[in-house]
């Protein structure tokens, strides 16, 4: 509340703080006390009893002790009576653990950290730490005491701190103070009956309702008798009367007055948006703050809707504007907008001429179809295109809206969804749908090649030898598809289609290359061709032949090298007495098809195929 209307807390709090003082005050005559006995030390023993003397009196006086910390075996010394204060017998607080051990358990963790925090300090931190805690005296009792100090001596070479000393103080009655003051806030709970909007009177120092009218009892929900038992935390969202008290202060209009928003919960557990005009006043002896409560949920519900509509408007990717229709500036842009225009956060709306922004045919447009319609019949849609700072021509969905004020159009809105993906993407599919087009008219062509080169003998065999070219073509087709006909790895065709013969009997090596679609379908066919003769005749036709397969690039020559080897087979003679359908496929397929060419080499111990392909037609591009 106000400077008036919270005096009371002040004081309080002034007075707590004049305790402490107090206590500070008392060390600090402690110290004095013991520096000077330590000055006069020399002079005489006797002057050195006296002076401790005076500083135990001192000490008992102010219910306090000294203590200091040695490093080396970590040894705790203090002043006589400082067990006392933790309710220990003498001697029993040798070390900083078992002080931890006289310590709360709960404030524990605390006393612990301040104890770290103190000892960890550089050399260039030399300044007190402090912590409160509790204590639990053989009496049962519970005190609190503060313990403070720092290190006052480090090691010469490392700067580790080598001895601390420090002041332990009982502040039970301040604790009991303040824990009265607080339990006071509590009990104190009023009732009040004025104007004809809501008026709660507090007390300052407590925030305890002292009264209400009839309309905050109906407003609020509550009977006058419950209302006698609320603090003003009870009813205000916050729940903490340190930070009403902060609000407050924070939006004082001027001495003793506060003008603020806050969100009031009724009896039902709904929240109320209100307005809170605070005014301190004194009634008698007491300082107390009437306060006038203003329902403003409706204003607050519609604000709220139109925050949530800017914030979707800021964090959709259309783009939006909205233009003065008699200047045609912006009026507003969102982010994407402003994106796209390459506009700061800083730049002004106003600075944007916003049919600029288009190219002139769709500017002509907007003009002479678009707003003429949308002032018409409330809305226009279309597509057009909007410069982006680059330069670029963006296509764009558009819809134009017109906003009436007093029956003239006052402002335009347009909200634009950028179609360049969307236009990509039916490019790309129409691209597809010709690729697609063109690879099964190729495929056909193979087919067809297949069934006319397919020897004819008996129909079984006939739809043996074609049901096999067909599913190398297949198998050559999903791993095409899989690259979206952009070409196929060797490697993945190589394994695929020896996956029907091989079983574990290939091996196989090269780089990582991709073959074109038309090079893949003609490999595929050609691997099939080797198969299965090699099953027919070769090795794959015996459990020990093993086959090879590896390839490789002569860059400089334009070449890639395809070699088929088999080994463990059947003995070989030679070539064989009439070229067969295989070797008409092969020289269909890499020669006629690819421009390559096909050497056969029959070895003793199997057959070598060597298949040399321009590189230009057998790799994928890219």
């Amino acid at each position: 509340m106000g400077n008036v209307g919270l005096v009371g807390a002040t004081e309080n709090e002034n007075s707590a703080a004049a305790r402490v003082r107090q206590d500070l005050a008392a060390a600090e005559a402690a110290n004095d006390a013991l520096r000077r006995a330590n000055a006069e030390l020399a002079l005489s023993r006797a002057a050195l009893a006296a002076r401790e003397q005076q500083l135990r009196l001192a000490l008992d006086a102010a219910r306090m002790a000294t203590w200091e910390w040695q490093a080396e075996g970590g040894r705790l010394t203090g002043s006589a009576g400082r067990e006392a204060l933790y309710g220990r017998p003498p001697g029993s607080l040798d070390s900083f653990a078992a002080v931890l051990e006289a310590v709360h358990p709960a404030d524990r963790p605390a006393v612990a950290a301040a104890i770290r925090r103190a000892t960890a300090r550089g050399p260039e931190e030399e300044r007190f730490d402090a912590v409160e805690f509790r204590v639990l005296g053989a009496d049962g009792a519970l005190r609190w005491l503060r313990g403070q100090g720092r290190v006052t001596q480090r090691h010469k070479e490392t700067g580790r701190p080598f001895r601390a000393a420090g002041i332990t103080f009982d502040i039970t009655e301040r604790k009991r103070a303040e824990q009265a003051q607080r339990e006071a806030e509590e009990r104190y709970r009023v009732l009040f009956e004025s104007a004809p909007f809501g008026v709660i009177v507090l007390d300052s120092a407590t925030l305890s309702i002292l009264d209400v009218n009839t309309r905050a009892c109906e407003e609020f929900g509550y009977a006058r008798g419950e209302f006698l038992r609320l603090n003003i935390a009870d009813v205000d969202a916050l729940g903490d009367a340190a930070a009403i008290r902060r609000r407050a202060k924070a939006h004082a209009v001027r001495s003793g007055t506060q003008e603020f928003e806050a969100q009031h919960r009724l009896k039902s557990g709904a929240l109320r948006d209100v307005l809170v005009r605070v005014q301190g006043i004194r009634l008698g002896e007491r300082e107390v703050a009437y306060s006038a409560h203003f329902d403003i949920t409706g204003r607050k519900a519609a604000e709220a809707h139109l925050a949530r509509l800017a914030a979707i408007l800021e964090a959709t990717p259309d783009l939006v504007a909205i233009s003065d229709a008699r200047t045609g500036r912006a009026v507003y842009l969102n982010t994407a907008y402003r994106r796209l225009l390459g506009l700061g956060e800083n730049t002004p709306p106003e600075a944007v001429q916003l049919l600029a922004c288009h190219p002139r045919a769709v500017a002509r447009r907007l003009m002479e179809e678009a707003m003429p319609v949308a002032a018409q019949e409330g809305a226009w849609t279309g597509e057009g295109a909007v410069l982006a700072a680059d330069g670029r021509e963006v296509p764009v969905s558009l819809v134009v809206l017109a906003h009436r004020d007093g029956g003239e159009v006052a402002n335009y809105s347009a909200i634009m969804r950028d179609l360049s993906e969307l236009k990509r993407a039916e490019e790309e599919r129409a691209l597809l749908a010709r690729e697609l087009d063109h690879r099964a008219k190729n495929t056909l062509a193979v087919v067809q090649a297949a069934l006319r080169l397919t020897p004819k003998t008996d129909v079984a065999s006939f739809a043996r030898a074609v049901e096999g070219r067909v599913m190398a073509l297949a198998r050559a087709h999903t791993l095409l598809a899989r690259g979206r006909w952009t070409g196929a790895s060797l490697a993945a065709l190589v394994a695929a289609e020896m996956a029907p013969f091989a079983h574990g009997r290939l091996r196989t090596g090269g780089p990582e290359l991709r073959l074109a679609p038309t090079a893949a379908q003609a490999v595929s066919m050609a691997l099939h061709e080797l198969a299965t003769n090699a099953t027919k005749y070769g090795a794959l036709s015996v459990p020990d032949g093993q086959l090879g397969i590896g390839w490789w690039q002569d860059v400089p020559a334009g070449t890639l090298h395809l070699r088929w080897s088999e080994t463990g087979g059947p003995p070989v003679a030679g070539p064989p007495a009439q070229r067969g359908f295989g070797s008409r496929v092969l020289e269909a397929t890499m020669r006629d098809q690819l421009g390559g060419t096909v050497e056969r080499h029959w070895h003793h111990e199997g057959l070598v195929c060597d298949i040399a392909l321009p590189l230009d037609r057998a790799l994928a591009r890219g």
